[in-house]
């Protein structure tokens, strides 16, 4: 709105700079940067996804821009936003389909949370029907392809059919709640409980990962691990008991698979861009644009 370009010309901003609406990643790049940083534990708090989402999307397009660098742009019309919002035509692919959903998504609204200082609404828009639209919140959806989906028993079982693949992809798809929570805080705590039971503690579903791709449950339990740990996941402790028993169990197979070699341990070392010396030259420069 007007009045919007008003306020960053008296931030000064000049006319053109003012009006920039559409941003995105450097030329040349691809990635919102936050699902990275979810993946690699590369974040401390919420304030380091916000970070690192105008870091990576703080360039300009439009009408003769090609690209431009405006960080200082982006992070004041996130100013005033109140609610983030995307949307699916079909159930071909979901929210859990690709990491991209929450790392531009989650990542928006982690920065819109962090530029305006207050709440912001996150939803979601099913247009598989044309003719009978509906708007969601976030959680809602994230219920709705949890449970037609990744808790499903007939997809499960579909996922089983296709061995080291399927586990794989089993895999990938808690990691995307997970990085759903991280990024937005809308995942209910019964999922991730649902979720350890139905892949971690089930035996039947570990004798699958076992025999098939031990490293895709490994990779599972030790996310939901880091969930509980950062506060995103507050299991009954006995749940957490068993978890942590069926990871040490997992370990042991890691071990044994690896020999003399080495392999991804259980703890979970979060290392952010202020405790790697050039990360954090980068991200204090470009954070003196943010303000």
């Amino acid at each position: 709105p007007r009045k919007h370009s008003l306020r960053m010309i008296e931030e000064g901003s000049d006319q053109r700079d003012a009006t920039l609406r559409l941003f995105s990643s450097k030329p040349g790049t691809y990635s919102a940067g936050v699902q990275l940083a979810v993946y690699a534990s590369a974040w401390k708090d919420e304030k380091d996804l916000a970070d690192i989402f105008l870091y990576w999307n703080g360039y300009a397009y439009g009408k003769d821009v090609e690209g431009k660098e405006a960080h200082a742009q982006l992070a004041s019309s996130l100013k005033t936003v109140d609610a983030t919002f995307n949307k699916v035509v079909s159930d071909e692919y979901d929210l859990l389909g690709c990491c991209c959903y929450f790392g531009v998504h989650g990542g928006l609204t982690a920065a819109a949370k962090q530029a305006s200082g207050r709440d912001v609404r996150v939803y979601f828009g099913d247009t598989r029907e044309p003719q009978h639209v509906e708007v969601r919140d976030m959680a809602d959806e994230l219920r709705r392809v949890v449970r037609t989906r990744l808790l499903n028993p007939r997809w499960i079982e579909v996922m089983k059919q296709h061995g080291y693949k399927g586990a794989q992809d089993i895999s990938k798809r808690v990691g995307r709640v997970y990085g759903w929570e991280a990024s937005t805080q809308e995942v209910d705590d019964w999922i991730f409980d649902d979720i350890t039971k139905a892949f971690v503690l089930d035996e039947e579903m570990r004798r699958f990962f076992e025999e098939n791709n031990p490293y895709a449950l490994e990779e599972m339990s030790r996310r939901l691990l880091e969930a509980q740990s950062r506060g995103l996941w507050n299991p009954d402790p006995e749940l957490l008991e068993e978890l942590k028993k069926s990871y040490l169990e997992i370990e042991s197979w890691m071990e044994e698979l690896a020999g003399e070699g080495e392999f991804q341990g259980g703890a979970v070392d979060i290392i952010s861009f202020e405790d790697v010396p050039d990360w954090n030259a980068k991200m204090q420069e470009i954070r003196k644009k943010f303000k």
